[in-house]
């Protein structure tokens, strides 16, 4: 009997975000990552070779590195930040919050300057409060589209909304989270266009499918009251790097025009604007290679549905080089005893 079963395996080219997540069906006791490109190529590389095993820190690695010229192996080190982090996103972990100085929501870029970004990176979740100045956002949840790191982070999603806020922030906080993959659930709105065909731009990338059908909470305070409890069918769906938004079977031209309220409206108390799956619908054979469905196919497969998966997180300290090919392998015990 072997000592450890494969469990998943896969290869991936690093980005210039130096960082990389898989999808993984169980809990690894052993989990390797190895550098294919520079591997002997008598380059000095870090974390040629990293790996994670049960009871190992979240964020940490021991990793082997190689030295130039003689393509020697270096002796090991544990590194305790920005190396693998196990998800299990039915039961995420906690994260620090971090303090903003500002955020430029009155220009519409919706930059958070920060001195510390930590381990906030692009495709992150965060969530916005005490956000003095513009607490027409606090409690708000973002993805994040860009980050510099210990300068400032942007909320591209909210910035295709088309909101443009009377002042900048000039304080708050911004704390990570990985959200809960139970569907349906709800999205947070950035703008809602008048036309024969409404648009909704949301915060976040949303998973929903043409044919589905949504059902949207407006108060009074964001001026569309119209589509206070209106629901309607999806026609096409958008997720970009920077603009996540739906596209409805519903004319929202008459309609009073969108916008956010104002701080101080907010610090008295406003329901957010959110979006809501209100039923399944039939996804429709339109003909697109991405959203076609033969034959026809409904969006949900009952009333809820468990998206939940457990994921390995691999940051910087084990992804040191941007361009090359990386080869892993999760890997089970047989036998795990713990003394």
């Amino acid at each position: 009997m072997l000592p450890y079963q494969l469990i998943a395996a896969g290869s991936f080219t690093s980005d210039s975000t130096q960082q990389h997540q898989v999808a993984l069906n169980d809990t690894p006791d052993l989990f390797f990552l190895e550098n294919r490109t520079n591997w002997g190529d008598a380059s000095a590389v870090n974390a040629l070779m990293s790996q994670f095993r049960r009871g190992f820190a979240q964020g940490s690695a021991k990793i082997t590195d190689q030295t130039a010229a003689t393509n020697a192996l270096a002796t090991g080190a544990l590194v305790t930040a920005n190396g693998f982090t196990f998800i299990d996103t039915s039961k995420p972990p906690s994260f620090a919050a971090l303090a903003t100085t500002a955020i430029t929501g009155n220009a519409g870029t919706f930059v958070v300057s920060m001195a510390s970004t930590a381990d906030i990176f692009i495709g992150d979740h965060v969530r916005l409060y005490g956000t003095t100045g513009e607490l027409q956002i606090a409690g708000y949840t973002f993805q994040v589209t860009a980050v510099t790191t210990n300068v400032s982070i942007t909320l591209g999603y909210m910035a295709s909304g088309g909101q443009t806020f009377a002042a900048a922030a000039t304080a708050g906080s911004v704390k990570k989270y990985i959200p809960n993959l139970m569907y349906p659930r709800w999205s947070y709105i950035a703008g809602i266009t008048k036309a024969a065909q409404a648009v909704v731009f949301f915060t976040a990338k949303n998973n929903y499918t043409p044919g589905e059908i949504l059902s949207f909470r407006v108060s009074s305070a964001f001026g569309m009251a119209e589509m206070n409890n209106v629901s309607a069918r999806v026609l096409s769906v958008t997720n970009s790097a920077t603009v996540s938004s739906v596209t409805l079977d519903l004319d929202s031209s008459g309609f009073t025009t969108f916008n956010f309220p104002t701080s101080a409206i907010a610090a008295a108390g406003v329901s957010p604007a959110v979006c809501v799956p209100a039923s399944s619908g039939v996804v429709p054979d339109n003909g697109s290679a991405t959203q076609a469905q033969q034959p026809p196919g409904t969006n949900l497969l009952d009333t809820f549905d468990n998206r939940n998966k457990f994921v390995m997180h691999m940051g910087s300290s084990v992804i040191t080089n941007s361009g090359s090919k990386y080869d892993w392998y999760a890997m089970k015990a047989d036998y795990f005893t713990a003394e």
